[in-house]
């Protein structure tokens, strides 16, 4: 399975892509919301800033004429990477650079120069105080270009006798964060990660709790799927995921009855049809010597359906003890050759060279009797339909703790859509291996439950350009 089309991959998925909707939906309102105030976001820390930077100004502005005001903005400007610009009461400006600064960042400058409160009546007029506090104080955004304004009122003195004028300072950048002069994003970005990292961490249990039983029940389904009923789901649960366990659980034990009653039945129906069977060959071989010539023909045809019953009965019969006896089997290390030798000899044939390759030294664990029926019904099969294609191959590698065992053939092969179900009782393919070649279907079905019995797998391919094999993978003995 990808990566990325897990359970688990999708909802984790999910959860940033809504933490990313989240966000682009606050940069598009801050972005399009041209009333926005960003005194009240981002204020305190800009202004702060912007106060501090005022006094040191103020100072120095104090210190030199006029002429020189531009110069100590532009000082400043290059230690804070913003722009400064000094509007006074009556208009003058002065700024670190040419700039043009809008009227509405004018008129909100001249906010600061509100006469002071009259004395008399008007005396107990509350003080002036904007809604930022008691001193003037503002940040605001400007379009085409964009530019983001903070300013502030401080005090100029263009005489030591003079009294100090009425001034604002401003500053400017094309940054909402004012290359880190207005607030220092690095505290948000950190906050931010650690609010995504604690989510996280709080919603992975979660996502484990959902997606492990499920990847554990895929498996058992899979187990189940290739005949192994006695795999159990252990899910104590009491939501929907328990039940779902709980229902495959149940739906495995009916299986298995089924399964068993099955089984059982064909044997029973084996057993019982193979003495009436007997007795009907015997019948048929002394009828067939007392009929006349022209009857006997007759007599062969039935004694062949007869004997192709008996063979079903045998075979049937064969596929029942090996489905049931599967629980008494023990399992002991045993060599391959002397196996393989067995079962090639029981089925080799004059016509049909048989090649062994197999290392005298593998041993793998398995049961003797099973290992060699198995073998020896895959041989049978490669004989019986590649033959007369070609030499049949039976080798051996080891693979880790495993040891595979192939045969193959130069047979035509099987379409490769029904090489899935070769395994299954009872099936033939339409093509070269159909009931006219004599089989049955259970010959490859009593190979997969003898070496399921051994612990093992078996699997069939078509080879390229022509040919079939059939591999078997037992544990080796280290």
């Amino acid at each position: 399975m990808k990566p990325f089309s897990s359970l688990f991959s999708k909802i984790l998925l999910w959860f940033f892509l809504n933490l990313a909707l989240v966000a682009a939906v606050l940069v598009v309102f801050f972005a399009f919301q041209s009333q926005i105030d960003l005194h009240a976001i981002f204020g305190q820390q800009a202004s702060d800033r912007l106060q501090t930077a005022g006094r040191l100004i103020s100072h120095e502005l104090n210190q030199v004429p006029t002429a020189n005001w531009s110069d100590v903005l532009a000082r400043y400007a290059e230690i804070h990477q913003v722009d400064f610009a000094l509007l006074l009461k009556g208009g003058q400006q002065s700024l670190s650079k040419d700039m043009d600064i809008p009227e509405a960042v004018i008129k909100m400058a001249m906010g600061a120069f509100r006469p002071k409160r009259p004395k008399g009546e008007f005396s107990l007029l509350p003080k002036y105080r904007d809604k930022h506090g008691k001193k003037h104080r503002f940040m605001m955004r400007t379009k085409k270009p964009t530019r983001y304004w903070a300013g502030i009122r401080i005090p100029v003195f263009f005489t030591p006798s003079h009294p100090p004028f009425r001034a604002v300072l401003l500053a400017v950048s094309d940054s909402i964060t004012g290359n880190g002069f207005f607030f220092d994003p690095l505290p948000l970005i950190i906050v931010a990660a650690a609010v995504m990292l604690i989510s996280v961490l709080l919603w992975i249990p979660l996502v484990r709790n959902i997606t492990g039983p499920i990847a554990r029940m895929t498996d058992a389904a899979e187990e189940i799927a290739k005949g192994r009923f006695d795999v159990r789901i252990n899910e104590p649960r009491a939501d929907e995921i328990g039940r779902l366990g709980s229902s495959i659980n149940h739906m495995t034990s009916r299986l298995c009855g089924f399964v068993k009653g099955q089984k059982r039945f064909l044997g029973d129906v084996a057993h019982e049809l193979g003495s009436p069977i007997a007795r009907i060959q015997i019948g048929l071989g002394i009828l067939e010597h007392r009929v006349d010539a022209n009857s006997r023909k007759q007599v062969v045809d039935v004694m062949e359906d007869v004997t192709h019953m008996a063979n079903l009965v045998n075979e049937l019969l064969s596929f029942s003890r090996a489905e049931m006896n599967t629980e008494k089997v023990m399992l002991k290390t045993i060599e391959l050759l002397p196996v393989l030798e067995q079962a090639v000899q029981r089925e080799s044939m004059l016509t049909t060279e048989i090649i062994t390759k197999i290392d005298p030294k593998i041993r793998v664990i398995a049961d003797p009797g099973l290992l060699v029926r198995a073998l020896a019904n895959i041989i049978r099969n490669a004989v019986k339909y590649a033959g007369d294609a070609g030499p049949i191959q039976v080798s051996s590698k080891r693979k880790g703790d495993k040891t595979e065992i192939e045969v193959r053939d130069s047979g035509p092969g099987v379409p490769d859509d029904l090489v899935e179900q070769l395994f299954e009782p009872f099936f033939r393919p339409q093509l070269s291996r159909d009931r006219c070649s004599g089989g049955v279907g259970l010959g490859l079905a009593i190979v997969k439950t003898c070496i399921e019995t051994c612990k093992g797998t078996v699997s069939a391919r078509n080879l390229k350009p022509k040919g079939f094999a059939v591999t078997i993978t037992l544990t080796s003995d280290t």
